[in-house]
């Protein structure tokens, strides 16, 4: 993957250019070891896929710090104050949170969740290393506008997903005599 030339400088470009890549090329070419592609002997499998529910995968992304708990309950991450159940006094919790909301802290301790942390003083409500909101939409804006293997791929996988889309019944091998 050739990013380099600085045509992809969002995350939503580079989802963009993946799912084409994966949908339009990577899923469609015949494996050189089965002969089959990917798409195909996914479709030939028996077994169904198991889906995660949207809860389960945030909790997957979250961030995790670990701190020591005060004496009066209460932990500091990234200048705001919560707190957790006072047993936990002197004791290292690890705490998880999205990153684009600090106000909500998950509280974990010998490998069990416990109560969410209840906030006390809210001084930064989003971490220093993500970036606003503001900032992406403006990369957002100014896309590149060169040709490239990705707006390829992803011409072939509209150009598939379309035949897909018209043919409603199983499909049906031509023979020529």
């Amino acid at each position: 993957m050739q990013i380099g030339n600085g045509s992809l400088t969002t995350l939503k470009q580079l989802n963009e250019a993946f799912t084409s890549w994966l949908e339009g090329y990577y899923h469609l070419r015949k494996h050189g070891s089965t002969g089959q592609s990917p798409k195909d002997r996914a479709a030939s499998l028996k077994r169904t896929m198991r889906r995660v529910s949207m809860t389960e995968l945030t909790e997957i992304f979250l961030w995790e710090e670990s701190r020591k708990v005060d004496k009066t309950g209460c932990v500091s991450i990234f200048g705001n104050i919560f707190e957790v159940p006072t047993h936990l006094s002197g004791q290292t919790v690890t705490l998880r949170f999205d990153p684009y909301d600090l106000s909500v802290m998950h509280v974990w301790h010998d490998g069990n969740r416990l109560p969410d942390a209840r906030l006390l003083d809210l001084n930064r409500s989003i971490h220093e290393r993500v970036k606003s909101k503001s900032k992406v939409e403006k990369q957002e804006a100014n896309p590149a506008s060169s040709l490239n293997f990705f707006k390829l791929a992803e011409q072939e996988r509209r150009s598939v997903w379309a035949q897909e889309a018209l043919n409603f019944g199983p499909k049906q091998e031509v023979t020529h005599d």
